[in-house]
């Protein structure tokens, strides 16, 4: 049985047109004949045109990002899951037959992060390009209420179960979109979670100061504590800035 067999891939779409037909290429051209599922927030764009196109089952929902992660849970019968963004590109062919040789070998891994080209500075529990074994997953996982920071729960299962992440560098890049608020947005979920307000301020403080480094863009690392005030107005007022809303730009 080879990793086409063994994995099923979860791409959450939300107006995506932009991106998708990169993303789902590069999920092709390493896995040609896995499950690969489509879970979309009623996208008005062409993403569920392109999906369809790329052989994806499409499966809608109208609640959130952490609703549509569980949803994947819930679907996959494979004894792997991945997780990939809409907006990233796989360009190591390679990278789930690796995950899957980390995960299958050993017991006390139970997470593989792929990380972007030329990233050499890893943090957390990164959805973007992520491998999960099915069998530390079932039942409930992630509330329906989150619609960011939802792999704080799947980092708690981890924790819970003594699982350690292991990082493959230089897997994917990663074109991240609708950044306006998205500080915000994260801010406001991160409100949300069941978790010690200092811990979680400080915990994102550092991913922050790690995401701008790894950019090595000095850009990037001026707009750190612009980026840090950002995320603080949505953790002071989660009701307004908890969804984040995604129009195609003109």
């Amino acid at each position: 049985m080879d990793e086409n067999d063994l994995i099923t891939v979860c791409v959450c779409t939300y107006n995506s047109g932009e991106t998708i037909e990169s993303c789902l290429t590069s999920i092709k051209r390493a896995l040609p004949r896995a499950r690969l599922i489509v879970v979309d927030h009623e996208s008005s764009d062409e993403t569920l045109e392109v999906a369809k196109k790329m052989g994806a089952e499409i499966y809608t929902e109208r609640i959130g990002l952490g609703y549509a992660r569980q949803l994947c849970f819930e679907l996959v019968r494979t004894p792997f899951i991945s997780f990939v963004d809409s907006d990233v590109q796989i360009v190591d062919k390679d990278f789930f037959k690796k995950a899957l040789l980390i995960l299958s070998k050993n017991p006390k891994v139970g997470a593989v992060v792929g990380l972007s080209v030329g990233h050499r500075f890893a943090y957390g529990l990164p959805a973007s390009l992520l491998v999960l074994r099915m069998e530390n997953f079932q039942g409930k996982i992630i509330p329906a209420y989150i619609d960011a920071r939802e792999t704080y729960f799947i980092q708690k299962r981890l924790e819970k179960l003594g699982l350690q992440t292991v990082y493959l560098f230089d897997s994917m890049i990663h074109r991240s979109r609708y950044r306006k608020h998205k500080p915000e947005w994260e801010g406001a979920n991160t409100r949300l979670l069941n978790s010690s307000a200092l811990k979680e301020l400080v915990f994102v403080a550092k991913v922050v100061l790690l995401m701008s480094l790894n950019s090595r863009d000095i850009k990037n690392i001026a707009y750190t504590p612009i980026f840090y005030l950002k995320f603080l107005r949505g953790f002071a007022n989660p009701l307004k800035w908890r969804r984040l809303e995604r129009r195609r730009r003109v």
